[in-house]
């Protein structure tokens, strides 16, 4: 835990899901019961966390494997950019675990993270519902099943821009990328042409037949100034038909292919359009 967590939300800027919906700290020894289920929870969902009468909406989804990531783009409230990891849902109707905040990078406290134990119930395969408690405060989570996307999902191809919202290791992260379908279904790959600068190669690949895809992708510095970060990265993705950080003009039609890469110091999320 990082002690500044504890400071007064007025005298420092905090990873925003962090220091508004989630206490920072602290643990529960509650435990959960209940009947039901497994459910198939693989999807695109939307997780709605409270905690001293603020509410914050997060966009993501969950893969098979129970991982669960949403991104928030409240421009509002100033945590645009931040990751929240949900305990593992795999569709047991008791779960227990770690919540976990990501901030966005670039900022003040750019690769740092805090965790708080978590308990909760999945109650049908379209709704679940915890709680968190840490040093100071507790709150709730919730979430239910959205449709990010207009019409069908399918592989986009062709050239694509990649653009990083925040900045990793203080550099701005803009991509050029072209995108080709590849493996089964609505799979896609992409490479970049980055003038030998940084080279990028990574997969959405899809799971099942819905609109959630596990991503990865792979950061090669071939010159100067290189990458902003280099290694392989892994993460989930969805498509949409909405511009959530406004890069591409806010009201511009296209789809949009959002990556939510979770590193221990590099958690980031990735729009392309």
């Amino acid at each position: 835990m990082f002690r500044r967590f504890l400071l007064p939300l007025s005298v420092i800027s905090l990873a925003a899901w962090c220091a508004v919906t989630i206490a920072c700290g602290g643990s529960s020894n509650k435990s959960t019961s209940c009947t039901g289920g497994p459910y198939n929870m693989v999807g695109d969902w939307q997780v709605t966390t409270q905690s001293g009468g603020t509410s914050v909406t997060g966009y993501g989804a969950i893969d098979s494997t129970g991982l669960a990531l949403f991104f928030d783009n409240s421009l509002s409230t100033g945590n645009t950019g931040d990751t929240v990891e949900l305990p593992t849902i795999t569709g047991t109707c008791s779960f227990s675990g770690n919540i976990v905040d990501y901030e966005e990078p670039g900022g003040p406290f750019s690769g740092q993270s805090v965790s708080d134990t978590a308990q909760g119930n999945v109650t049908s395969a379209t709704a679940l519902n915890g709680t968190f408690t840490g040093t100071s405060s507790s709150g709730t989570f919730s979430a239910a099943p959205f449709s990010p996307l207009t019409g069908s999902v399918s592989a986009v191809t062709g050239s694509k821009t990649g653009e990083v919202e925040g900045a990793v290791n203080d550099l701005p992260v803009l991509l050029s990328l072209t995108f080709s379908a590849s493996g089964t279904g609505a799979s896609m790959s992409f490479t970049s042409n980055n003038n030998l600068i940084c080279n990028v190669t990574g997969t959405f690949t899809q799971v099942g037949t819905s609109n959630v895809f596990d991503v990865s992708v792979t950061f090669t510095s071939t010159g100067s100034p290189g990458c902003a970060l280099t290694g392989t990265f892994s993460g989930l993705g969805f498509e949409s038909s909405s511009d959530y950080f406004f890069f591409n003009g806010n009201n511009t039609a296209d789809t949009y292919l959002y990556a939510d890469i979770l590193d221990s110091t590099n958690t980031f999320v990735m729009e392309i359009f």
